[in-house]
């Protein structure tokens, strides 16, 4: 399911009785200079303490009851977790689980706690709005990976491969009548025009489902990487903007790609 079809069910949440809704956004990056010791941690069991003396102080004690077992669950579910956590994670949750949400993001937030009758969304908004469901790109001589994305989270993952039909261009390979050197330069660049040909029209082909998934899922922004004369020639056959250009990647990792180009 995409962030925003998440973010819109979440806006129509609301809380009944003596339930209400945590929303929690932490940010687990490591590699901020005040987060090399784990101070995420230390946020999260602080920022739980204190909701527990406020719901102590303003509610009931089936409010204070419910938010305390909430938080045990959310404080375990989290730190269980600490070596996969990447740079952020947001949290939606109650009581009685009926909601329970919880997605980590190689993208940074601003740590926040909220308990009220319905989701506090206000970063994930902005999150939704700054890193939209996008795609990238990246081609290369023989094959194409696309990567599509949205808040820094790889959504899906397409391969294409450029299969000239090499037996048919061998059919024709090997030393005419007359010079044979002068015969094989010249099928040479036969099979190198051929060859070419082939990948213009490839690359047209691959503009089409390119442009046709763009507009099926409503890509918001489109991410070009690899070698520079493919991308030069694989934009003409693409009927918008592109966002940004960027260098072909010395590894094809999901991961890698969409931080580099999206996060930075």
């Amino acid at each position: 399911m995409k962030f925003s079809e998440k973010l819109n069910e979440l806006k129509d949440i609301r809380a009944t009785g003596t339930q209400k809704i945590m929303s929690l956004y932490l940010n687990t990056d490591r590699s901020g200079g005040n987060q090399q010791g784990g101070e995420w941690k230390i946020k999260l069991k602080n920022g739980l303490n204190k909701f527990e003396e406020y719901v102590g102080e303003m509610g009931s004690h089936e409010e204070l009851k419910g938010f305390r077992q909430l938080k045990e669950r959310i404080y375990k579910t989290i730190t269980e977790r600490e070596r996969d956590l990447k740079r952020s994670i947001v949290l939606f949750a109650t009581p009685d689980e009926r909601l329970w949400t919880i997605e980590d993001l190689q993208i940074p937030i601003e740590t926040s706690f909220h308990w009220e009758e319905y989701p506090v969304l206000d970063q994930l908004e902005n999150l939704q709005t700054k890193y939209p469901y996008s795609g990238i790109v990246v081609i290369n001589k023989e094959d194409a990976t696309v990567l599509e994305t949205e808040m820094g989270v790889l959504v899906d993952e397409y391969h294409y491969s450029f299969e000239p039909d090499i037996k048919d261009w061998r059919e024709h390979w090997g030393p005419l009548a007359g010079s044979v050197n002068g015969s094989e330069t010249n099928k040479k660049d036969e099979f190198q025009e051929r060859f070419e040909a082939n990948q213009q029209r490839w690359l047209k082909e691959l503009g089409s489902k390119i442009t046709k998934k763009a507009k099926k899922y409503n890509w918001k922004k489109t991410y070009l990487m690899g070698e520079k004369s493919y991308l030069n020639e694989f934009k003409k056959h693409l009927p918008y903007e592109i966002s940004k250009f960027g260098k072909n990647p010395e590894k094809i990792e999901p991961s890698r790609i969409i931080n580099e180009v999206i996060i930075g």
